[in-house]
């Protein structure tokens, strides 16, 4: 939005125009989006100053607050400076400070306007929340959020004070627990926003509206809430029935590992008929309790290392990129239909292309859903699903392809099949990128096939696709610069999480992910059953089971990509068993409905009883005593500290760069606990000295998977961690 201008170095900028309409205007130097650093607050607390005794002397008439990026309001609070926290005294006075500053937004002596165009999420929600207006623009980034749960803290600049009073309790639980933003349309039903405007015309429209505030032709929006709603909210016995199902939604949901939600509603339903400075400083004591949190330390580490993943790439390689304006995906599989959807949906032109026109035809119905699905969700409107749809085509051709920018090979994990659909590809195209969407195959020698190595690389999506944020970038031996910039920035440019691996074996994800599944097959056989298995690792925080994800994987894929690792590392890789007794049963886990689980209707009805007679039950872990104080802590323990081993072995082999890395790939790639930090994080606060110490005993017992890594032994030795703690 393009307001008058004024000079400004800091990101802060002030102008009053003609018609006496002051302008605040945000606009980070250097960046792509305003960030509420401490020192922009400051600024602003000083700014206010000015603007009050401007008020006073009759210099401006009304206020209007906007960003001078298009596309972008504010994204938040600096998260540097919450993690930057370190006792609960410092975090509950700069919640404090905060509130203060905005509220003195709210008590300027003339109309106050937000003109939000473009993601206004965090503090910035918190911001135009102590205006007395709020407008959007009804471009498909514009939304408002307060995704503060995410990081393990609840807004704290006044934001569980001011969204009840806008838009009702039950809105404001819904908006706060789940930290999900709200889009124009639905914040405009809601009274979060005022109105919703064109972004064509967006700089026109404001002022349109401003002159429409300062001539008394608008009124301030009120929740506006049916009979049933006042008796929920404005009754105490309908209070403690919201309240109350709040609560049972965020166990469902959430279960016990994140304190975040349940304080939230603590402070909200705390605050009912409380004085505003009473219901702010209850507001600013839980965010000091959150703040310093291990779950809110942990998040927001996480958080961070997302956004780094985004610019891992060296200055100098990332330059040599070119933007993908048009994209092929080959194979119109399930996965290969989901890539597809997932460029459409994000504006970029894409061919989907199969040998067989059912196949084909199939693909591009699953897409469809997917965007419609996505359009139900609110994402985006059924309008610009239809439009999305339209940059998506199908085709038996390649050379409807021969204008693409990057190709993604999702076909049948075959080497040599691969092999082909890249040399046709190849050929079909003028210098296209070729991505291999391969899960477990050597990318340097499915590169083999190419006349220009060089151009090849990896890009693993993870299933489901549109549901998984991360993404494996495998750099191939002879994967050139170009290349790996190239699909690197198409990765970001998606929407999804990149992490730089190596080609070697099972990459990242799936090379931690297989001990972990084959010791659950090693403990079934033993006679731990299915549910005791499971249950022990979800307890833990994990999403699912061991077991339960074996179902979903599928028993012959699993058992093929254990096969491959067995090949690949020997004895430590070795596989249980388990799988293959499972599907000499008939049985291949949620595709056909005979797994570790029970499945009816193609839900999950839980574990099958008839599993556990399978196995005979051989020597539980006796040999071990001293780490058998339960059956749930060996349970953790023998998965999850293999996995930590698995860990260790890769970063020895550099097959990602940093610890941090692996811990980022296991939350997004596995679900790993996030409040946990990754299995990294964990495995320090574990012990260091504690998990090889077992493994030592293990292998003794159990046999050579448990010998400790190398760099295990020596950072015991050592006293070395993996992450640095606070």
């Amino acid at each position: 939005m393009n307001g008058p201008k004024s000079e400004s170095t800091s990101g802060l900028a002030f102008d009053i125009d003609r018609d006496h309409v002051g302008w605040l205007t945000f606009d980070r130097p250097d960046s792509s989006a305003n960030v509420l650093t401490p020192a922009l607050m400051k600024e602003l607390d000083a700014l206010l100053s000015q603007l009050e005794s401007r008020i006073a002397n009759g210099q401006i008439l009304a206020l209007v607050v906007h960003s001078a990026k298009e596309g972008a309001f504010i994204a938040g609070a600096d998260v540097q400076a919450i993690a930057d926290l370190s006792t609960a005294a410092e975090a509950r006075a700069a919640s404090a400070e905060g509130q203060r500053v905005f509220r003195r937004i709210e008590r300027l002596r003339v109309p106050t306007i937000a003109a939000i165009d473009g993601a206004c999420m965090g503090g910035g929600t918190e911001l135009v929340l102590h205006c007395d207006y709020r407008v959007a623009s009804d471009r498909s980034a514009t939304a408002i959020g307060l995704p503060e749960v995410k990081l393990g803290i609840l807004p704290g600049f006044g934001g569980t004070v001011k969204l009840p009073a806008l838009v009702g309790m039950q809105n404001a639980l819904g908006i706060i627990l789940s930290g999900k933003p709200v889009r124009p349309s639905r914040a405009l039903r809601l009274g979060l926003v005022d109105r919703v405007l064109s972004t064509a015309r967006f700089t026109t429209e404001v002022r349109q509206f401003v002159g429409d505030v300062v001539g008394g032709r608008v009124e301030k929006s009120a929740p506006s809430l049916g009979f049933g709603e006042r008796l929920l909210e404005r009754t105490g016995p309908g209070r403690r029935i919201m309240f109350g199902a709040a609560r049972k939604r965020i166990s469902a949901e959430a279960g016990p590992f994140y304190p975040a939600p349940y304080r939230a509603i603590e402070v909200l339903a705390g605050a009912v008929g409380m004085k505003a400075d009473d219901a702010y400083a209850l507001e600013a004591a839980a965010l000091g309790e959150l703040a310093v949190t291990p779950e809110s330390r942990n998040l927001v580490r996480l958080f961070q290392l997302s956004q780094g993943a985004r610019k891992a790439l060296p200055e100098d390689v990332a330059n040599r990129g070119r933007r993908v304006g048009r994209m092929g995906v080959i194979g119109a599989g399930v996965m290969g239909a989901a890539i597809a959807e997932l460029a459409a949906a994000h504006d970029l032109p894409v061919v989907l292309k199969d040998i067989d026109r059912d196949a084909l035809d199939a693909g591009l119905r699953h897409a469809g859903d997917l965007l419609r699905k996505a359009a139900a969700a609110r994402l985006f409107s059924q309008e610009e699903a239809s439009l999305k749809f339209a940059l998506l085509s199908g085709s038996l051709d390649y050379a409807d392809l021969a204008d693409a920018d990057l190709v993604v090979e999702a076909v049948v994990e075959r080497m040599a099949v691969k092999q082909q659909v890249l040399r046709e590809a190849e050929d079909a195209t003028s210098g296209a990128v070729l991505a291999t969407n391969t899960s477990s195959l050597s990318v340097d020698g499915i590169a083999d096939s190419a006349r220009d190595p060089a151009s090849v690389l990896g890009i693993h999506f993870f299933n489901p696709v549109h549901k998984m944020p991360l993404v494996e970038v495998v750099a191939g031996p002879r994967t050139g610069p170009e290349a790996l910039a190239t699909g690197f920035g198409l990765v970001t440019a998606l929407g999804k999480t990149p992490i730089l691996v190596a080609d070697k074996p099972g990459f990242l994800v799936n090379r931690l992910l297989a001990p972990y599944l084959n010791e659950a097959g090693f403990l079934l056989d033993e006679g731990y059953g299915v549910g005791a298995i499971d249950e022990a690792l979800v307890s833990f925080g994990m999403p699912m089971g061991p077991l339960r994800l074996l179902d979903e994987i599928g028993f012959d894929v699993a058992r093929h990509a254990s096969r491959e690792m067995a090949n690949a590392f020997g004895d430590r890789m070795r596989p249980s068993g388990v799988l293959d007794r499972m599907m000499e049963d008939a049985r291949l886990g949620r595709k056909n409905g005979l797994g570790f689980y029970r499945y009816k209707d193609g839900r999950e009805v839980g574990p099958d009883p008839s599993v556990d007679g399978m196995f005979s039950g051989g020597a539980r872990l006796a040999a071990v005593p001293a780490l058998s104080d339960s059956p749930d802590d060996v349970i953790r323990r023998r998965c999850l500290y293999a996995m930590v081993n698995e860990a260790s072995h890769a970063l020895d082999e550099s097959v990602v760069e940093s610890p941090d890395a692996v811990d980022l790939a296991m939350v997004l790639g596995t679900g790993f606990p996030p409040f946990r930090g990754g299995i990294l994080r964990w495995a320090d606060a574990e012990g260091i000295q504690t998990i090889a110490d077992a493994l030592s005993q293990y292998s003794e017992a159990l046999g050579n998977r448990f010998a400790p890594a190398p760099l295990l032994a020596r950072m015991a030795e050592q006293n070395r961690t993996f992450t640095h703690t606070t």
